[in-house]
This record gives C-alpha cells, structure tokens and sequence, in this order.
C-alpha cells in the first residue's frame, strides 16, 4: 500500500477560519480572557484535529505557510496582489499562535523566504509523487488545482471550514471543464483578482474555458490569434505578453529543494503533556475533546471487576469510596446512570447502576456518612443518582473542583484531566474510568498539596468545596417556567420576523438569503451602493455604522434581534423545560478563567435586558405559588476597585452614596450637560475597570483615539491611586506571573511573556481587570454560601434558585418576606472592606417584575 502525505496550506486554512467566525465584527470574535484572539485558531485547531484523527500509522504530515514577507513574484510584477486589504491584527496575532499549536502536537511545518506557501507545497507534492506516496493537499487556494495528477488530490475547503470538496484529475475536470495543467492557463486567460493579476479583457471563465478545451494552452491560443474572429482575437493578440505574465506568476514552482527527507514527515503522535499546556495557556479546552489522545504504557494495568453485587466484594477493609458515574446523555439532568466504578481499597469494581439500586448493601455504601467520598465533578453524580433514588450522604472530595482552584484551565474530560496529574489515559474507555476511580485518592493529595504551597486552601475549602453543596440544592429547585407564555411570545415574534422579511425584501428590491452573508453583501453592497468599512461585512457593527444610510439597515438589525430571541430563548429554552415545569440549569463550577459561575442546559445567564424584547422573555418565569425576589450588588466591581486601590475620593463617594458617574462626569467633562456627560463618564468609569484601550473607548464614545487617551489620562489625574494600582498589578504580573484576588485567588496570565507586542498589551488589560472581576465572583459565591447557611439554619420554605452575574435570585416564599431584609444584610456585610456594598432588591410574581 502506498504511503500517504497530507499537506495542509497553513495559511489558506487560517485566513478561512478566521473569516468564517469574524463576520459579526472582531468585537464578538473569540478571544481568551486576557483579550487574545482565538477565533482562527479554535477552528484551526479543530480542523487539525479531524485530520490528525484520520491519519493510519505509517501516515505523514505537513504544514505550508507563506513568511509574510514579499516573494519573486513581487520582484517580477510590483502589482502583485497590490489589491488586498491589509490582514487584521487580530488575525496576524493567531499566526505565532498556530505554529505554536503545530509544535505542540508535534507537526511539521515550514516556510521558505521568497517564496509561496504553494510553491513550497508544490514542490513537496511532486517529489512524494515521484517516490511512490499519495498526496492530499488542503487549501481553499483553486492555485492549487494545477498540482493534481493521479497521485495528488486536493481537498478544497469551501464555505467556512466545513464544506471540503475532493478533486482528482477525474472530478476536476467534471467540475471546472479543464485539467490540471491548463489552470495557469487558465489564470492567464481570465487573470485572478485576488492577486491582482490581468487577463485578456472579455475573456471570462466560459470564454477561456472553451479556448483551453480547442487550443490546450495559452502559448497555442496566442499561436493562432490570428484565426480567431473579432474583439476576442483583437483582445489575445494586444495582451498576450499580460496573460504569458499572469500565466507565469500563477504557476506554482515544484523544483524547491525540501527542507528535509519525506521519511521525517511520518507523523509519530504528540506530547499529551505539550498539547494540554497549550490549552491551558489559549483557554480552548473544547478541542482536547475531540483529540485522540496518545496512550502510553504507565506499566501498570488497571481495570474494573465487574460485580452484580455486594457479595463479589472481596476486600474486607474499606478505606474510603472513591466512584465515577457513566451516564446516558450530557445532560445530567435528564441522564439515566448506567455504570458506576468505584474502588473500596485497591481493587475496582464495576456495576450497573440497576445491579446497585437492587443491592441494599451497595446502596449502604453510598449512603455511608463515616466513608470519605472521592470523584470527578460531585455535583454532576450527586444530582444524577439522586434524581434517580439514590441520595448520597457522608463527606466527599471533588478532584475537579479542587483542581479547578489552582488551574482555572482544568480540562473539561477525563482523559486532559489525568494528564495534569501525570496520569496516562487508556485506549479503552472502561479501562481510563477505572484509572480514574483507582488514581482519585491520590490525585486529591497531590492537589491538596499544590493549594498548600500555593496558599489556596482557604478558597477551595470555606468557597469552593461548600459552593458545590449550595449549586446542588439550586440545581434541584429548579425555575419554574410557563410554557404557553414562551409559544405566545413566539408566535408574536415569529409574526414580527415574517413582515420584517417583507419589508428587506422590499427595500431590497428581490427575494434573497437575509442569513447568507454573502447574499447580503451583494445586495448592499452591489445592488443598494452602501460604502462599508470593512470589505463586505455585514457584521452587527458594520451595520450599526450604517444605520442611518438606508432603511433596509434598521429593518436588518431588528430582523437579527428578533431571530435571535426566537432561536436562543424560545425555541431553545423550550425542550429544556422539564416534567415538572421548570428549567434545571447547570451550573458550570469550573470553567471559566475569571472564576466566575456559568450555565448551560439552557443558559440563563444571558438573557438579554438590553432591549424590551429581550427582557419579556423573562414573563415567563415564576416562582409558582411563591415570589420572585432578586437582590442584586450596585456597581461591585467600581466599589470593589476603590477597595482594592484604596482610592479615597472613590470611597468617600460610594459611602456618602452619591453618584460615582456624576462625579466623575463633572471631574471629566465639566463644560458639557450632565446627562449626555453622565453617559460618557460611565463609559470611562466601567471601561477602567475593564482595562479598556484609548481605541477601545474612542470607539465607545465615538471620538478620536488621541481625545480618549487624553480622557483616560484625565481619570487617572482625577483618581490617581488607581493608576498607582494598576502599574502595580502590572508590574506583579511581570514578575509573578498571575494577579491575585481579595481572597487570594490566583490568575495566571502567561500572554504577559509573550514575543508579541499586542499579545502582552492584552495581559496587561487583562490584568487590570482580573482581580476585580475575580473578587466579584469570590464575594457572590460568599454571599451565597452563606444565605444559603440562613434558609437552612433557618428551616425556611425560600429557596434559592438562581445566580446570574452579580445577582441573587429566589422563590420567595409568601409567609417569609420579613426575611429579606436578613438576606439584604447579609450581602452587605459578606465581606469586610472599607467601603459599603449595596444591594437593590426586587419582587414580583414572576422575573420580569423583579427585573
């Protein structure tokens, strides 16, 4: 069997992924929490991924990329590719990023200055042809169709990154109507915008199409010029020495010498270890799910006794019960237990949960007060048995959640979350579960060791460890929900979506694809005769800017919005409601790098307020018979910079409870009205704490980056100790590496060492930004724990059911309103700092009113 060498164009591939996700505006591209973008480099990732997946043993594998800097084709044609907009800086960030993804999963790749990623790709192609390989080449480049034979296949990436279509000699002929070796040809005959080469004016694709499939080549088509009739034979022979230019620089060179031999392309597999590392620093968890991983022999085998029941227990000393529970769906919620694994002492055993349930010795163990629990995401098992008969009682450790407190990038399956106790993985799944169960104890010492040396302890065991315990109890309440208020609302909404359709077609001037992005662009852009900043996006932004040119953006932007509720919280709240009318969030306890709290299954932390629409959503949910109450912190994270950077003037503001953005308006922009100032100080204030750029807030106020920076500045001058604090924050950052919160919460921030200039700018906002917005998440968990200790030292009936961002949500019951003023006090005083913290408190029948 042949051997087989795939080389992937490194540069198409990330040009394409970062359009495909950058099309709302690089303000909603991906970014990691200290503002780098990874919008390219997520989808990069994951096409790599599905590639490395598929690759058999003997398979090798390559990377071209292009050096950025300009080649021989530039030297022959000074237009060359003159034409092109400038590559964003958010994408040329991701370019480092990619080789630094391709090092850590051990794949070669190369670029050769003055010369093409093709070219270098070509040359390799041909020479592995040449010894007997099959080669697959993937690019959206078509550049690279002329390098097809019968040993050389492209894979041409189309619409985003999903859509790949397979071209041999066979089917590029059937597609396109020429062959591989007429494509330069072809370039020559029809030039190539997109590198800004000329043609043969009137020539377009049927045209050069049909002269290559009577002429074969260019050279013959000019040979017979003469014989060719009118305008198109007057056209070939004026511009012939144009197309033989546009020919030459669209042919690929394949006579490169090779960086090195074919044998050391043969891709041998990865550093499990490497590849985590990168996922820790770019927080992108997600693609180590796909990843197969690398399984080396740790020497030692480990798999599950499969027991029926108690009595195939052999072990008579139990130590503690350490257990992991396979599920039938990700949803916990919904999901039927199926296998438990569990160990006693040294032995795992392996039982059906149907088997346990049957088994009231079995069921003893989990119900054993005095036997210490250890697992992998406690709350996920405690919910899931629980929900179906089995209430687990007795102490436990959560390894995830206790790793989660000193690596806030703990990766999201077993297999990653092994690797950062050294633990290898088996190729068998039932054997990596048994690893686990057998492995728990000690991964939980080891990790009570690192928050020893880390000085951690405290948040994981008086936060986080009693946090879980609170999200179960939440998790169980539920939130009721009125599913014909959500149908109403669709059906309204829907009404609303079908005329504004009416109306874009109408201003339109035809029917097209309002969600096609690249049908809309031609429509505005083409048809309508808007001028864009960016080249034909069509993101929310771009629109923005353009509201006031035409009718059909305004009808556009709604028409975004209202598809927008309907699809995130209609139609996908819907299947989330459960049998007993309610939602059963999950609350994600380690998964954000900020510390903060998350939901899923289905969100209900984003529930849009910012428009009416959005906010009627929330009509929907109800306390049933109790009421909704919701107490929410004022300005937390601006009281809690005045606490952190001991800034007097801010203190004695918030203290004398005046108005910090009219303060601070009247200190910025004194000449101004103090309601349109109010607004821009809020801005300044809020995008301080957010470690926000002089572009950044230029943009926010709609001024230049020149008067922003002075505005910056002038904040600064007002309250200087903030300054003061954050050139500290940074200067730690530097030589530590993480910032810390009120409670001693550490955030690393590796990007502050970075080679890249704007990589280090963002750690350094980042690091503004990551001891407030991580005190914030410290003092909501705190306050929770804690109200929680109330309702239930207190045998109360008000539950409490939801946190979203800096607010507190209950179902309050009617005989227990004289409570709330307890639970007021309580958030006030969760802390103590110099400052006061101030809650606003709200109530009604259902969330809405209490919003």
């Amino acid at each position: 069997m042949s051997k087989r060498l795939i080389i992937i164009d490194g540069n198409s591939l990330l040009f394409r992924a970062y359009y495909a996700t950058a099309y709302q505006g690089t303000d909603k591209i991906m970014r990691t929490s200290t503002g780098v973008p990874t919008n390219a480099i997520f989808a990069f990732a994951n096409m790599m991924v599905r590639i490395i997946n598929d690759l058999k043993a003997d398979d090798h594998l390559f990377v071209a990329f292009d050096t950025g800097e300009k080649t021989f084709r530039h030297e022959e044609y000074d237009d060359y590719k003159a034409n092109r907009q400038a590559v964003p800086e958010e994408l040329i960030t991701q370019f480092p990023i990619a080789r630094e993804f391709l090092d850590a999963l051990s794949i070669r790749h190369d670029e050769v200055v003055g010369y093409e990623a093709d070219d270098l790709a070509g040359s390799l192609a041909k020479a592995a042809s040449k010894e007997g390989y099959k080669v697959e080449l993937y690019t959206s480049d078509q550049d690279y169709l002329q390098l097809i034979d019968e040993d050389i296949s492209v894979q041409l990436i189309r619409r985003g990154l999903s859509d790949v279509r397979f071209l041999d000699p066979k089917t590029l002929f059937d597609e396109f109507g020429y062959h591989a070796y007429q494509v330069p040809d072809f370039k020559g005959l029809t030039g190539d915008t997109s590198d800004n080469l000329k043609g043969v004016p009137g020539v377009g694709k049927v045209t050069a199409t049909k002269l290559l499939a009577e002429y074969d080549t260019l050279e013959k088509i000019i040979a017979e010029a003469d014989n060719i009739k009118g305008k198109l034979g007057e056209n070939i022979r004026e511009f012939k020495d144009v197309a033989i230019q546009s020919k030459h620089l669209a042919t690929i060179l394949t006579d490169l010498p090779l960086p090195c031999p074919l044998s050391d392309f043969r891709y041998t597999g990865f550093d499990n270890k490497e590849v985590h590392a990168f996922a820790q620093k770019y927080e992108m968890r997600q693609f180590l799910n796909n990843l197969k991983y690398t399984h080396s022999d740790s020497g030692e085998e480990i798999k599950a006794l499969k027991i029926n029941s108690f009595k195939e227990i052999t072990e008579k000393e139990f130590k503690h019960l350490s257990f992991y529970v396979t599920a039938s769906e990700d949803d916990y919620y919904r999901a039927t237990p199926q296998l438990i694994y569990f160990t006693l002492n040294k032995l795992v055993y392996c039982v059906t949960f149907a088997d346990l349930l049957n088994d009231p010795q079995l069921v003893a163990l989990f119900k054993n007060e005095s036997l210490l629990k250890y697992t992998y995401d406690y709350k996920r098992s405690a919910i899931m048995l629980s929900n179906h008969g089995l209430d687990l009682q007795g102490a436990f450790n959560d390894a995830l959640v206790l790793t989660y407190v000193f690596d806030t990038n703990v990766a999201p399956n077993i297999s990653a979350f092994l690797l950062t106790y050294g633990v290898n993985a088996a190729s068998d799944e039932a054997e990596t579960y048994a690893i686990l169960v057998a492995k728990l104890p000690a991964i939980y010492s080891e990790g009570l060791r690192k928050l020893k040396r880390e000085n951690l302890l405290q948040v994981y065991e008086e936060i986080e460890k009693p946090l879980t315990n609170v999200l179960i109890k939440m998790e169980k309440a539920g939130f009721n929900v009125d599913k014909d208020v959500l149908v109403a609302l669709g059906e309204e909404y829907k009404v609303i979506l079908e005329n504004l359709t009416r109306t874009i077609y109408s201003l339109g001037g035809h029917e097209f694809n309002i969600n096609s992005p690249k049908q809309l662009a031609v429509v505005l852009f083409d048809e309508l005769g808007l001028k864009a900043n960016r080249k034909r996006s069509t993101s929310a932004d771009v629109l923005s800017d353009l509201k006031t040119k035409h009718p059909i953006i305004p009808a556009l932007l709604e028409y975004r919005k209202y598809q927008k509720i309907i699809s995130t919280y209609i139609d996908g709240f819907i299947p989330h409601i459960h049998e007993d009318a309610k939602v059963h969030t999950t609350f994600n306890q380690a998964l954000t790098t900020t510390g903060r709290l998350s939901s899923n299954n289905p969100n209900l932390q984003n529930i849009s307020i910012r428009h009416e629409e959005g906010r009627e959503i929330r009509k929907a949910f109800n306390a049933g018979d109790k009421d909704v109450l919701a107490i929410d912190y004022s300005q937390i994270e601006l009281r809690l910079l005045a606490a952190i950077a001991n800034v007097p003037r801010l203190i004695d503001i918030f203290n004398s409870e005046r108005d910090i953005h009219a303060e601070t308006a009247a200190a910025l922009f004194p000449l101004e009205d103090l309601s349109y100032a109010r607004r821009k100080a809020k801005a300044v204030n809020f995008g301080i704490v957010y470690g926000i750029s002089d572009f950044g807030l230029s943009e926010q106020l709609e001024t230049t980056v020149r008067d922003a920076r002075d505005i910056i500045q002038a904040f600064f001058t007002t309250y200087p100790e903030v300054w003061t604090y954050r050139q500290q924050i940074i200067n730690a950052l530097i030589n530590d590496g993480y910032v810390t919160t009120l409670t001693g919460r550490k955030r690393y921030i590796p990007q502050i060492n970075d080679p890249n200039y704007q990589t280090r700018e963002f750690a350094k906002r980042a690091a503004m930004n990551a001891p407030l917005q991580g005190s914030a998440a410290d003092l909501i968990k705190i306050a929770m724990i804690k109200v929680d200790e109330f309702l239930t030292n207190n045998k109360c009936e008000t539950k409490l059911i939801l946190q979203v961002h800096d607010e507190l949500i209950f179902a309050l019951d009617e005989n227990e309103h004289h409570i709330v003023d307890e639970l007021v006090k309580i958030m006030e005083n969760v802390l103590d700092l110099p400052i006061k913290l101030k809650v606003e408190v709200k109530t009604g029948k259902t969330w809405f009113e209490a919003s």
